[in-house]
């Protein structure tokens, strides 16, 4: 329940705060070389944990440090989790949800047998106590920064206690515990890895972490995680099969548009409603794809009645893609798995347009490629 909490509290503070727009690039910049070059990985964890808080403010920093501190001392002393019997996996996969499809085919190859984490386990050793306190001694009143190394060494002890892999493979270039963690599994002997599995902007949330490799989808996207002072060699280019789908999954057109949803408030819905229900009145056929994690169920029925909503259990982003006729979004991951499988993409500069202006300053890759603007097709 716990970590539950965490987890919402995350998703709330992110959709309110929606820095990657409202934090101007020049500052972000400018913040971010104010840094000195961080000598190890405990200070390329603080300086990234340094970039995030400021996109946050001070009163939230407060607030989350505030909250930290109760839970950093309960996990702290929770027990372990009751040990299952220790099986072998060549590589591990901290999947959160995310699609196994996220993992380059090279990758996959390389090592025989996986294991996939649905559920955490927790583990935290003597050894672990005798690390962590390390990062006590030099960051003793960051407690959120505390909290989640803890959280995530607890996660990565347990994983190679039960399963001693040669590698930990994740989705968390985002998450200012990576280079902390890579550091932790080298005094394991386990390889850290990181896919890239969603659309990357000039968005400092994402500076100074280092992983042993880092897989991203374009030389475009290692360039621009350069600029936000990530260590620069830890990069390998591959498109996985989430981006490019393969012959297995066939187009094949039912509908006109899908607009595909991200954090939006309720005010840019109905915007976004009033300008597809233009589009229907054209005679064009209009399909909703809710966000997973952002999308409230409710408010969207609410607001999109003359269209369909896609029912993500049911239908796969695949098969979303393959059946329009058009993908529709400001900026999402998305867009770019269309055009990698040859959809046409369009890109809404109506809704929201003070977003839509900063996409280009935000390095968004999806305007250096073939596309469409909502405006030209009203």
């Amino acid at each position: 329940m716990k970590l539950d909490f965490l987890k919402k509290l995350a998703v709330k503070l992110e959709r309110r705060n929606n820095a990657v727009f409202s934090y101007p690039v020049e500052m972000q910049k400018k913040y971010l070389l104010g840094f000195k070059t961080p000598q190890n990985d405990f200070e390329r964890a603080y300086d990234q944990y340094c970039c995030q808080m400021k996109l946050n403010g001070k009163i939230t920093i407060f607030l989350l440090n505030l909250v930290s501190l109760p839970l950093l001392i309960y996990f702290y002393f929770k027990k372990n989790s009751s040990g299952e019997k220790i099986k072998h996996y060549d590589a591990v996969f901290f999947s959160e949800g995310i699609s196994e499809r996220v993992i380059p085919n090279s990758l996959k190859e390389e090592f025989s047998n996986w294991f996939i984490v649905k559920k955490h386990g927790e583990l935290f050793s003597q050894k672990d106590k005798q690390y962590f306190r390390k990062l006590v001694k030099l960051y003793p009143i960051s407690w959120h920064f505390l909290l989640k190394c803890l959280l995530k060494i607890r996660f990565y002890s347990y994983e190679c206690a039960m399963h001693t892999p040669q590698a930990i493979v994740v989705c968390g270039e985002y998450s200012f515990t990576s280079s902390v963690l890579t550091d932790y599994c080298k005094n394991k002997g386990v390889s850290h890895i990181n896919v890239m599995h969603g659309e990357k902007l000039y968005y400092i949330r994402d500076s100074f972490f280092r992983f042993d490799r880092c897989y991203v989808w374009d030389e475009y996207y290692a360039e621009l995680f350069k600029e936000l002072r990530v260590d620069k060699n830890q990069f390998l280019i591959e498109v996985p099969p989430s981006l490019k789908f393969g012959a297995d999954i066939k187009r094949k057109q039912q509908y006109n548009y899908t607009y595909y949803l991200g954090s939006e408030d309720e005010n840019t819905l109905k915007i976004i409603a009033d300008t597809l229900e233009k589009l229907k009145r054209k005679g064009n056929s209009i399909v909703i794809r809710p966000h997973p994690r952002y999308s409230n169920m409710k408010q969207i029925i609410e607001i999109f009645k003359f269209a369909e909503i896609e029912n993500l259990e049911k239908i796969s982003i695949e098969d979303s893609l393959m059946r329009t006729g058009c993908a529709i979004s400001v900026y999402s991951t998305v867009l770019n798995q269309a055009l990698y499988n040859s959809v046409p993409i369009v890109i809404d500069n109506i809704s929201n347009l003070g977003n839509y202006e900063k996409l280009r300053e935000l390095r968004y890759v999806c305007l250096e490629k073939d596309h469409q603007l909502l405006s030209e097709i009203i």
